[in-house]
């Protein structure tokens, strides 16, 4: 039998961006039984994808344990760029090893191949996965686009939600960004959105992980009418979140896992970009489901910086009145009043 393994990124946003490259690998390797190796944390997405792989939760990062793939990979493709995954591909004890040749790994990898120099591929980061595996020798060629590849949650746990949301319009807000502050919209314009959208018959309900619980609070309490908000971060596992993004009409978000989960399942997505560019990292959606929005004139971005050392003004110039009308250009809140 021949068997691979796949080492997936360790972010939510990059186990989303690599979903190109997961299909376009089954689709050239029908005969090879594939078994995606991920982290607890960001698993749920290829079992949602429907890859026609295997899915197996890797052991904690300071584990010893090796996964129980029976019968042992003869090729393990390498996702993440960290030394450590290389490593594991090796106690794997695959003798095709594929990566980039990044922090300083490449003498354990067979074929050590080099990274994309800065400017020669398109924009958008699932390119990087996919020329991982054309240098590989499994594509013969980029595709001209990403093409984007759907989660699937369970319909019955879609259901679920939408009965328990209600008939209003339902617009989601995920107001943190993993990576740094800089990311993130104000904690003070996403409740002056919230009370406006409140406002227009909209039911508003905050989403995230349990890391954002008190930064959902704070915006809880700053909104015109706190009551009418519902705060759901820290309150979904990652499955149960997808079910809920595919329940709403719309998410309006910071550049963040829950961004690319919206995209992924069809539901028209807000986005707000700063310190990140917009051109690498948008979700990838259906036509007509995404605005991007980023503050014009602001020469220091994209500054890939964690933190502002300045004023945040990449996030400060997107007014409230800018993100109101995108969303209404996605969904007609009026005529949708309960």
């Amino acid at each position: 039998m021949n068997c691979g393994a796949v080492l997936a990124p360790n972010w939510l946003g990059d186990a989303v961006m690599c979903l190109p490259a997961l299909a376009a690998l089954r689709r050239a390797t029908p005969e090879t039984d594939w078994t995606v190796l991920a982290r607890t944390a960001v698993a749920p997405v290829f079992t949602l994808a429907r890859l026609g792989m295997a899915v197996e939760a890797l052991p904690p990062p300071r584990s010893l344990r090796l996964p129980r793939l029976r019968p042992r990979p003869r090729q393990v493709v390498i996702f993440p760029n960290s030394f450590h995954a290389a490593l594991l591909a090796c106690r794997l004890g695959a003798r095709r090893r594929i990566g980039y040749a990044r922090d300083h790994r490449g003498w354990l990898l067979h074929p050590s191949l080099p990274p994309p120099a800065p400017g020669s591929l398109p924009g958008h980061e699932s390119f990087y996965y996919l020329e991982l595996l054309r240098r590989a020798g499994f594509l013969k060629k980029l595709p001209p686009e990403p093409r984007p590849v759907a989660l699937h949650p369970e319909a019955a746990a879609v259901a679920r939600w939408r009965e328990r949301l209600g008939p209003q319009t339902q617009i989601a807000l995920h107001i943190g960004a993993t990576f740094g502050t800089a990311k993130r919209w104000l904690p003070e314009r996403f409740a002056e959105l919230a009370g406006a959208l409140a406002e227009r018959g909209a039911s508003v309900l905050l989403v995230g992980g349990p890391g954002e619980r008190d930064l959902a609070r704070e915006v809880r309490m700053l909104a015109p009418h706190p009551e009418l908000l519902k705060n759901l971060a820290g309150e979904t596992s990652l499955a149960e979140l997808v079910a809920l993004l595919a329940a709403v009409d719309l998410l309006v978000a910071n550049d963040s896992g829950p961004m690319h989960l919206a995209g992924a399942v069809g539901t028209p997505v807000v986005a707000l970009f700063g310190s990140t560019n917009e051109r690498e990292t948008y979700p990838l959606t259906q036509p007509g489901k995404l605005r991007l929005l980023k503050a014009p004139g602001v020469a220091c971005s994209p500054c890939k910086l964690r933190e502002c050392p300045i004023d945040h003004r990449c996030m400060t110039r997107i007014s409230v009145s800018t993100v109101l009308a995108a969303i209404e250009e996605l969904v007609c809140i009026a005529s949708r009043r309960a």
